[in-house]
C-alpha cells in the first residue's frame, strides 16, 4: 500500500503496526468523512465539524498518509485533500513540500520533479526537510536545489519538529512581516545604537560594546576617522573600513553616466 511504502522508504518501519497501517494505531477508528468526502482532524482526535473552514485548516495531500509527522499536528485542524499537488497547503499562496534526507538518497530525482509541478502555483514555497541522516553531501544537494529553484528551506531533526513548523507557518499566515520583527523601544538609546551598528556588515554585539565604550554616542562614531576607529580593540582593518564607509556612502547608489 502507499502508506507502508512511504514509511518503509523513510526508514520508519517501527511505526508500522500489525495491521499494516502507519502513523495511527490499528485500534483507532477512522472518522467518517463529511459531506465533502474529506475528513477534518482536531487536536482532540475527534471528528471536526462537517463544514471545513479552509482559512484555519491545514490541507494535507492524501499521499502523506503514513507520514509520522501527521501524528504531531495537534494544535491546528487539518484535512486530507486529493486535489492539491503540494504536500501541505498552509495559506492561500503558501505550500510546503516534505522530504527526508534518506528518501532523497534513495530517489535523487524525486525532489526536482515535485518542484517543477509547483513552480507557478504558489508564491511562497517551503521545502521542509527532515534530517534523518548525518551525511553532508545529500543535504548540500537539497540546499542547492532549493536555492536554484526559489524554495525556502527549513530543516528539522524529527517528525515532531517538522509538524511544529507546519503549524507555525499556518498560524502566521495572516500576520505581517512587522509582527515578526523584534520591536525596539524608541526611547532605549542603547538598543537603537546596537540595532543601527549591527546593520553594518560583520559588526557584532561585541563590536557594538567597544564602539559605545570608546565613542559614547552614535554621532561620535559617524564622525570618527579611520585612525580613531583603528585604535579600538577588536576592530580589524576591514571592519574599520566598513564602519567608516557606512556613514559616508550615499544611501542610494548613483547610476554611472
Amino acid at each position: 500500500s502507499q502508506s507502508s511504502t512511504f514509511a518503509g522508504e523513510l526508514g520508519m518501519a517501527s511505526s508500522v503496526n500489525r495491521s499494516g497501517a502507519t502513523g495511527r494505531t490499528g485500534s483507532q477508528k477512522r472518522p467518517s468523512p463529511g459531506p465533502s468526502g474529506q475528513i477534518a482532524h482536531q487536536s482532540s482526535g475527534k471528528r471536526a465539524k462537517n463544514i471545513i473552514d479552509t482559512d484555519v485548516t491545514i490541507r494535507v495531500n492524501s499521499l502523506q498518509k503514513g507520514n509520522p509527522l501527521l501524528n504531531y499536528l495537534s494544535n491546528m485542524p487539518w484535512t486530507y485533500d486529493t486535489k492539491i499537488e503540494a504536500d501541505y497547503v498552509v495559506g492561500r499562496s503558501a505550500c510546503v513540500l516534505f522530504l527526508s534526507v534518506k528518501y532523497h538518497m534513495l530517489h535523487p530525482k524525486y525532489l526536482l520533479t515535485r518542484m517543477g509541478k509547483l513552480r507557478t502555483k504558489f508564491t511562497s514555497r517551503i521545502l521542509l526537510c527532515q534530517v534523518d541522516r548525518a551525511n553532508d553531501e545529500p543535504l548540500q544537494d537539497i540546499s542547492r536545489l532549493a536555492f536554484v529553484n526559489g524554495w525556502s528551506l527549513l530543516c528539522a531533526p524529527s517528525a515532531r519538529e517538522c509538524a511544529r513548523y507546519v503549524e507555525t507557518l499556518k498560524s502566521f499566515e495572516a500576520k505581517s512581516a512587522d509582527s515578526l520583527k523584534k520591536k525596539v523601544d524608541k526611547y532605549d538609546n542603547e538598543k537603537i545604537f546596537a540595532s543601527m551598528m549591527t546593520t553594518i556588515r560583520s559588526v557584532n554585539n561585541r563590536d557594538v560594546g567597544t564602539l559605545a565604550t570608546n565613542f559614547k554616542t552614535c554621532k561620535n562614531v559617524m564622525q570618527a576617522s579611520v585612525e580613531r576607529l583603528a585604535v579600538c580593540s577588536g576592530l580589524g582593518p576591514k571592519k574599520v573600513r566598513r564602519i567608516h564607509q557606512a556613514f559616508r556612502q550615499p544611501f542610494r547608489p548613483t547610476k554611472k553616466a
